[in-house]
């Protein structure tokens, strides 16, 4: 049994389809298909059934799969400490980051690319929940949230810092000589918000409808940058944490009275699992940075 055979058959089980398969594996179909015979032939049982253009997975192919990957993670953890003791900090760090981390996070990437140049730095935006999911996968090594939840085994999680949700507003628009603005008042005001399924909006609904309020939202969106820019260039206003307002010295952060809005954030990674140095060193810069 050799990897690129466990290699070949989960890109295959993922897609379902050998020819797109053997494409992105960088080899014939029937270079393909002959390997996963091999590996079939090895195991005694058929991992998939083919039944004209349709491929689907075997029970055994469901099973086995589990365990391919598992190899091929334990395979490339291997590699990755390998190259932590002979000090190259090479590899790959994938970080997924909630879309408040944005503007955050940046400064750090690119500081962290120039210090280290055979580091491959991915970054993935996504709400907190898809984000977890591939952290749990495997598929991320480390993912920056702002929670209010509880956050449980076998997520480790790295306090970062606490900030207050605030209410965000263009400095010429004329509640920006407001300091602070009781929660209630809010209901009134016209809003952009992000889209529900972000962290940050589902706790505003939770704080709205405590307080029987209807919010007036004019305008949705799934980018905070783009967010923040369009009330910089109106009259409307947001709410985020304050920490996102950084550097947008054309808005104004007015202090949200009456209700709690303290968030916690954290760098969360996988309980009881290797980790790479390249994650300390990650996780040591940011925490220096706030």
């Amino acid at each position: 049994m050799e990897i690129y055979q466990l290699q070949y058959f989960i890109k295959t089980a993922e897609i379902l389809h050998f020819t797109k398969a053997a494409e992105l594996c960088f080899v014939t179909q029937s270079g393909l298909s002959q390997q996963i015979k091999k590996l079939e032939e090895e195991l005694g049982m058929p991992l998939f059934i083919r039944i004209g253009k349709k491929v689907k997975l075997t029970e055994a192919g469901s099973v086995f799969l589990i365990h391919a990957k598992q190899i091929i993670e334990n395979v490339q953890s291997g590699k990755q400490a390998i190259d932590d003791l002979n000090e190259m900090i090479g590899g790959e760090l994938r970080i997924g980051v909630t879309y408040i981390f944005g503007l955050l996070v940046l400064p750090i990437v690119n500081a962290f690319a120039k210090t280290y140049p055979n580091l491959k730095i991915v970054v993935e935006y996504g709400t907190t929940e898809p984000l977890e999911k591939k952290l749990l996968n495997n598929e991320l090594d480390l993912v920056l949230v702002i929670s209010s939840n509880e956050i449980e085994l076998p997520f480790q999680k790295i306090p970062l810092f606490t900030s207050q949700l605030v209410m965000a507003v263009s400095r010429s628009n004329e509640l920006a000589v407001l300091d602070k603005i009781p929660f209630k008042n809010i209901e009134n005001i016209p809003l952009i918000l992000p889209v529900k399924g972000f962290n940050s909006r589902e706790f505003l609904d939770e704080l709205f409808l405590k307080n029987n309020m209807k919010p007036k939202v004019s305008i949705e969106l799934n980018a905070v940058h783009a967010l923040l820019r369009l009330v910089e260039e109106s009259d409307w206003a947001t709410i985020v944490t304050e920490k996102a307002l950084r550097d947008w010295n054309n808005l104004k952060a007015i202090q949200i009275v009456g209700v709690d809005t303290k968030r916690d954030s954290f760098i969360l990674t996988i309980d009881g699992t290797y980790q790479k140095k390249a994650v300390k060193l990650f996780i040591e810069e940011f925490r220096k940075s706030m």
